[in-house]
């Protein structure tokens, strides 16, 4: 029910404030009260100022007073003033949604828009513009712009150093959305041959989204820009200088400032486009993040948990991944994976990577469309192994314990640190893990020790009895949904950055985290997290020592082999027999 059924005594008081403003000034009367076709009250009236009238109409919205009303021109589609949206629309007042207190009454906004009209009105002088309360948002400033160019900093820096005169190709890709195009260039084919090239913009933004070639030129400060009262005499500028205007658009620079033009050939006009500052606050990372440009990271496992992870490392500056799943995406995916229908039917490594380079162009991905301690050639794996220990951080999240196994002497060999992390099963929580050569145990200890606690307490996790991602069809998982997911990716990724940023000391001072989600297991509600203690790294097998003599037969066994070897021929070993079949 409407603000003056159900206030009847607020409806009163409205009108007779106005009134009474009617009757004791000569700038302001009344017209009428009326409803719309919504049935909201509406004050039709008229303002004087600057020996003019200015017919108007109050609008009392339905959330009155807990909204402000809005004050239009009535019958007139002009531009009234600076601080209006658009012609004819809606005037910007003191009062606005984020302004406006209850205790505020329909007569202010009257009064406000007066001093806004005979401010920019003024009987005698110049005009003047009325300050403005707020500063216009982005956003509002392209609402009403279909097209849109996105002005990179590197292309900023660029055009800056165009020589002068010259008519140039660049490669303008666009981007349509529903309501706008967005279009970015990412090449440039400059004078003899030489071309520049926009590491800040996907490699395969071009590919997946419309190209063109257009026209760029710079003209110096001191030259008039080309004409752009029709596109015939735009277009003969650049016909000038060789290049005909064929294309849709064509890019100015005059001086250092550049302009983007649509060319319409059938209307014979130049539209210029927006620009957008594609980069226009300061560093979005702190410092330390610097050095994960430089790190690189093996992910085991693309689903759900993993293809979140990795986006987050992209986003936090990862910029080397190697990724291994031989999974590919299904629709059914959807619900958990941060991946999308672009990618439905593809393996999800390759998608994975795609979305990686979008999110961080600088991301350099490794592709193993494979599986882990599955059932792959032998030299396939033993190559996907010699991959994963040149990383500086080796992520599992395939929640398999066959994988964590070799992935753990993967790490113990290279001496190099692993992250792991799972979803229970029901979405009551998950669990994140660490394990730093040196500083933990490995993880197959640390599995046992974590298991132990959880058996302590009487209450093991459930566990899918199959991956959330595979299946037979009908068998429904044991349900996480994707902010269950999500919550258990993000603590793993914060896991894994203070890890590659390697802070002394750790902000994590456990090494294991039990994080519940809901109530199970040994959560009784939502967030209770659990440190588990899983002790010291145990003391180092000491290596076994061989005598001078024993020394010297084995070194002469690797030199008999390395003839054989460079001979191309085949023999056993010194001081050993034929095998036996």
């Amino acid at each position: 029910m409407t603000w003056y059924i159900t206030d009847i005594a607020r409806f009163r008081s409205e009108r007779q404030e106005i009134e009474v403003l009617a009757q004791a000034v000569d700038w302001f009367s009344v017209t009428a009260w009326r409803f719309d076709d919504r049935l909201r009250l509406v004050l039709d009236a008229e303002i004087e100022a600057g020996g003019r009238i200015y017919p108007i109409y109050l609008q009392y919205p339905d959330m009155f007073p807990h909204t402000p009303p809005s004050v239009f021109p009535r019958g007139d589609g002009s531009r009234w003033s600076s601080h209006q949206f658009g012609a004819g629309g809606e005037l910007c007042l003191e009062y606005g949604p984020d302004t406006w207190t209850p205790d505020l009454r329909g007569m202010d906004l009257i009064e406000s828009c007066h001093r806004l009209i005979r401010l920019e009105s003024p009987t005698e002088g110049e005009r003047c513009l009325a300050p403005s309360r707020h500063a216009e948002t982005l956003g509002q400033q392209f609402r009403s712009r279909y097209s849109r160019f996105l002005l990179t900093g590197e292309f900023r820096a660029l055009i800056e150093r165009l020589p002068l005169r010259i008519a140039m190709t660049a490669n303008l890709v666009s981007v349509y959305h529903k309501e706008a195009v967005v279009h970015v260039i990412d090449r440039v084919k400059l004078p003899d041959d030489a071309s520049w090239t926009d590491q800040t913009v996907p490699t395969q933004l071009a590919s997946e989204y419309m190209q063109r070639e257009v026209a760029i030129c710079r003209w110096p400060a001191s030259d008039a820009p080309p004409s752009t009262a029709s596109l015939d005499a735009f277009g003969s500028w650049f016909a000038a200088l060789g290049m005909p205007l064929e294309a849709k658009h064509a890019l100015v620079v005059h001086g250092t400032k550049l302009a983007v033009y649509f060319l319409d050939h059938e209307q014979n006009a130049v539209i210029e486009v927006g620009i957008l500052a594609a980069d226009p606050g300061g560093p979005r990372l702190d410092v330390d993040h610097a050095v994960l440009a430089d790190k690189k990271v093996g992910l085991i496992g693309c689903g759900s948990l993993g293809s979140k992870v990795g986006c987050m490392l992209a986003r936090s500056g990862v910029a080397q991944f190697l990724l291994i799943d031989d999974d590919i995406l299904l629709p059914a995916n959807f619900v958990r994976n941060d991946l999308d229908w672009r990618d439905a039917g593809a393996h999800k490594v390759p998608a994975l990577a795609r979305r990686l380079q979008m999110v961080n162009p600088a991301a350099d991905v490794i592709q193993w469309r494979a599986r882990l301690a599955a059932q792959e050639a032998n030299e396939s794996a033993e190559a996907m192994l010699s991959r994963i220990s040149q990383c500086d951080l080796i992520i599992d999240a395939t929640a398999d314990p066959n994988v964590l196994n070799l992935v753990s002497a993967v790490g113990a060999a290279a001496k190099k640190p692993i992250l792991w992390a799972e979803v229970f099963g029901g979405g009551i929580g998950g669990l994140i893990a660490r394990s730093r050569p040196g500083q933990e145990p490995s993880p197959s200890y640390m599995r046992r020790a974590i298991e132990n606690w959880f058996g302590e307490r009487g209450e093991p996790p459930a566990r899918p009895v199959r991956p959330y991602e595979a299946g037979p069809a009908g068998a429904a998982p044991l349900i996480a949904d994707d902010a269950d997911v999500s919550v258990i990716a993000a603590h793993a990724a914060r896991f894994a950055i203070d890890l590659l940023i390697d802070r002394m000391p750790s902000l994590f001072p456990n090494s294991v985290y039990a994080i519940g989600l809901g109530v199970g297991s040994v959560f009784s509600q939502p967030f209770e997290t659990y440190p588990i203690d899983v002790g010291p790294p145990p003391a180092e097998t000491p290596l076994v020592e061989l005598s001078k003599e024993e020394t010297a037969t084995e070194f002469a066994a690797l030199v008999a082999l390395l003839k054989d070897k460079l001979n191309g021929t085949a023999a056993s070993p010194p001081g050993r027999g034929p095998s036996k079949t």
